[in-house]
């Protein structure tokens, strides 16, 4: 497990550069998950993988440091997507994609959830997003970060795990920013079917509304049986 402490908001190479990114032009892929603090929705995780040629030609030092000025480049904008404006997080997705060799989102749904429990079910849906993305890039990746504390089973052979990578790696953040702009595109989308929770404003968070409303409504398809708010 790799433990450094967050310099900053805005995440850097170093953990990429540490496990051969520059040195060996390894592939390494970054994952996190959003969802899991949810009472209704899949858990939703993101993986990417960013183009070396790019960020080179971008100034990145060779281990990894942030280059100076540019503070405008789409690379250089990307932090946990949980501090990042709604508005603004879309944009910045599309923004990104040329920068990157590729990027892939997958989810664990509420039955998922319901028979693995939320953790396994993180992990499964991380473990979704590296295995489809490899697939697509031709080569399985030398390293994986994961977000968090654990690495899943399927990725034990190459996985590294990094305490609030979402703040601290550049790959992290990335996958970060497409797992949130699709788990929250897909809430707004299930509020039109499931209409009167609120889905849309609160993106299946335990909000003292949604939980009245469950209580008001009753539980949907779409909500997490056994957690606390829904039972």
């Amino acid at each position: 497990m790799i433990l450094k402490k967050p310099k900053a908001s805005f995440p850097d190479l170093t953990s990429e550069a540490s496990l051969g990114f520059f040195a060996s032009q390894a592939l390494i892929i970054g994952v996190d998950e959003v969802g899991r603090g949810c009472l209704a929705g899949p858990v939703v995780a993101g993986a990417a993988a960013i183009s070396l040629d790019e960020v080179l030609k971008l100034g990145f030092s060779l281990q990894g440091a942030r280059p100076k000025g540019d503070s405008e480049h789409p690379l250089l904008k990307v932090k946990d997507s949980k501090l990042i404006a709604e508005s603004d997080r879309a944009p910045l997705g599309r923004a990104l994609e040329p920068y990157l060799m590729g990027f892939q989102v997958e989810e664990a749904s509420v039955d998922e959830i319901a028979e693995l429990n939320i953790l396994y079910a993180s992990q499964l849906a991380m473990v979704r997003a590296v295995e489809t993305l490899e697939k697509r890039l031709g080569r399985k990746a030398d390293a994986v970060l994961i977000d968090g504390n654990l690495v899943p089973m399927a990725l034990k052979d190459r996985g590294h795990a990094l305490v609030k990578g979402d703040l601290r790696a550049l790959t992290i953040a990335c996958g970060s920013v497409f797992a949130k702009v699709y788990r929250d595109e897909l809430m707004e989308q299930l509020e039109l079917k499931y209409p009167g929770y609120g889905l849309k404003k609160h993106k299946g968070y335990p909000t003292p509304f949604h939980k009245a409303q469950i209580l008001a409504l009753g539980s949907t398809p779409i909500h997490r049986r056994g957690f606390k708010g829904v039972q």
